[in-house]
């Protein structure tokens, strides 16, 4: 790989010598802000000179854990990678048992006493969001003791989610399929979208059967692992004065139930479109039935053409011009400024990612192949990249992190002005039918399915704190149900489908799909006002990229014209794909 297209780390540390004196610094700050343990009651200067180091040891950590962490992603096979990771894992996870008796003890003081500490000190208003946060979840906050027992079993509590990921990843084996010409075809979840879109309906069908199958083998196991998380995470939150596990997932996630609720219900109001839409491609498909695994083949794509990565770069930066010469400048250096590692290498992490370095700059992950979906991948993890850099030059490095609410809405927004500047200049009129039957495809993926997801989440956990008695055939049956609500009666679902929920990880991180869903929903109601040029509002748009997590994020989503807790940013990005269905009719 040409230097130009790997990460620089020496715009962190030059040398292990300066990543060895920041470990130093911590330590020492370690050390300073333990004086602080049990007198931050005392003076609002207590609390403001403990938070100030606080503010710098989290600097600094971020720093360490991202050297460390990049290193070993460079090469996961490099022990000095490894050795230098787990490190920089040592030395964040006593950063956080080091400084875990901050909240508990600001909790314990009386609100007004705080308010009044807030209001006589200047100085303390730096933090007064964090502040502001503590009096607001006082309740749900813990004694110092029990929160120390809590902070002691996290990694008990996370076994379940490992178990998973271990039986998962590495002990289910898929057997393997043959295509019609007699050749050998892997099959696993690395490989399953691509064999689920190849052209061959046996491919899809034998793919689909091999895999969620074998899921099945193991159902009653999987099964009982995810209800003990449900479980756990429904008592952690009746611990914390929360009258549901919902609740607790939402307050966290700086949303409310409303807004999960305006999600599903006018979702639900709305399946028809969905429903038409599985018509439609039953037509386009010309089958006799539609099943499961015809939903992911693009009709109309040819034969992929390889983008060379100075290629898409320029095709990014045009489809993203509607940002402004400012957003664009900043792009452009940030292309050509080592912040992403491009190709794929021996035993480099696979995906991609985008990760912020707090006082450097954001770093990108890729593995690029040349294919479309890597230079959507590209404007995708430079939505991120942006929206980290702008957050962390005008925030401090406690209000820099946004919430995982407002986390995917940059990068699906550079996805969506990409999409329609290819549709826009589309060289022939199949190019334009495989770009937007693909668009189509991301918004049912990420709208409706992750609504579904949602939905089949909400009723497991009422179901686990109603004291229902759930089992495998019962989560079968809950996620068949939903998938006949969402898809209507022209798909043909078979029965190895009710394994299908037992796949998504993201089941374990409880209530986390739905706000890809939401998402996208804020994404397109702001990409739409930005190709259609409305007055003032890329502007907008950027300064609540620039707020970073300094506010609620509800709050700073209206200061885009989006509010959640109403059903018209669903609807929208209903609309949204309706009319891209209506201009595929028209096209065919």
């Amino acid at each position: 790989m040409e230097s130009k297209y790997e990460w620089k780390l020496t715009d962190i540390y030059k040398s292990k010598e300066e990543y060895n004196l920041d470990k130093e610094k911590v330590e020492q700050k370690l050390k300073k802000i333990e004086k602080y343990k049990g007198i931050l009651k005392d003076s609002s200067n207590n609390i403001y000179n403990c938070y100030r180091i606080y503010e710098d040891i989290v600097e600094l950590i971020c720093k360490i854990y991202a050297y460390g962490m990049f290193k070993y992603h460079k090469d996961l096979s490099n022990p000095d990678g490894i050795e230098l990771y787990k490190d920089a894992e040592s030395l964040d996870s006593k950063v956080e048992e080091k400084t875990s008796f901050i909240v508990p003890e600001l909790t314990e003081i009386d609100t007004d006493t705080l308010n009044k500490y807030i209001n006589e000190n200047s100085d303390l208003k730096r933090y007064k969001r964090l502040l502001e946060e503590i009096i607001k979840n006082k309740k749900h906050i813990l004694s110092k003791e029990l929160e120390d027992v809590l902070s002691r079993f996290s990694d008990v509590f996370n076994g379940v989610e490992n178990a998973y990921e271990i039986l998962t990843n590495a002990e289910i084996k898929f057997p393997s399929i043959k295509d019609k010409d007699g050749n050998i075809l892997e099959v696993s979840e690395a490989t399953y979208s691509k064999l689920l879109s190849n052209k061959d309906r046996n491919v899809r069908k034998e793919a689909s059967m091999t895999l969620v199958s074998e899921y099945g083998k193991y159902i009653n196991t999987i099964s009982e692992l995810y209800l003990s998380r449900v479980k756990q995470y429904t008592k952690i939150a009746k611990l914390r004065n929360y009258k549901s596990s919902l609740e607790k997932a939402v307050d966290e996630d700086d949303a409310t139930i409303l807004v999960y609720d305006k999600l599903i219900n006018t979702i639900n109001e709305n399946l028809y479109m969905n429903h038409e839409y599985t018509k439609l491609k039953k037509q386009i498909l010309n089958l006799p039935e539609i099943h499961m695994y015809d939903m992911y083949v693009n009709p109309f794509e040819e034969e992929e053409k390889y983008v060379d990565i100075e290629d898409a770069k320029e095709i990014v930066i045009k489809a993203l011009e509607p940002l402004g010469a400012e957003y664009i400048e900043k792009l452009k250096e940030a292309f050509n400024s080592n912040w992403m590692d491009v190709y794929k290498a021996p035993n480099k992490r696979s995906g991609g990612y985008n990760m912020s370095v707090y006082g450097v700059h954001p770093y990108v992950l890729l593995n690029y192949e040349g294919t479309s979906n890597d230079v959507s991948t590209l404007a995708h993890e430079f939505g991120h990249a942006m929206h980290s850099y702008y957050a962390c030059k005008y925030q401090n490095v406690l209000d820099s992190n946004y919430t995982i609410l407002l986390a995917e809405i940059a990068s699906t927004v550079n996805e969506i002005l990409l999409a329609q500047y290819r549709i826009d200049n589309a060289k022939t009129k199949e190019e334009k039918m495989t770009l937007l039957y693909n668009r189509i495809e991301t918004v049912r993926a990420t709208l409706i399915t992750q609504s579904l997801f949602a939905e089949f989440e909400k009723e497991v956990h009422s179901n686990v704190e109603a004291g229902n008695i759930l089992n495998s055939t019962k989560l079968g049956e809950i996620y068949l149900k939903l998938n006949e609500k969402y898809y209507g009666s022209e798909l043909k679902i078979d029965e190895y489908n009710k394994f299908n929920w037992a796949r998504i990880p993201h089941f374990y991180n409880c209530f986390y799909v739905y706000k890809y869903a939401t998402g996208i929903s804020s994404a397109i109601e702001i990409a739409t006002k930005i190709l259609n040029r409305e007055d003032g509002f890329v502007e907008k748009y950027l300064n609540m990229l620039k707020m970073g997590g300094s506010k609620k994020s509800l709050e700073l989503l209206k200061m885009v014209d989006v509010d959640l807790e109403t059903s018209t940013p669903y609807e929208n990005a209903i609309k949204f794909y309706q009319n891209d269905i209506n201009k595929l009719k028209e096209l065919i």
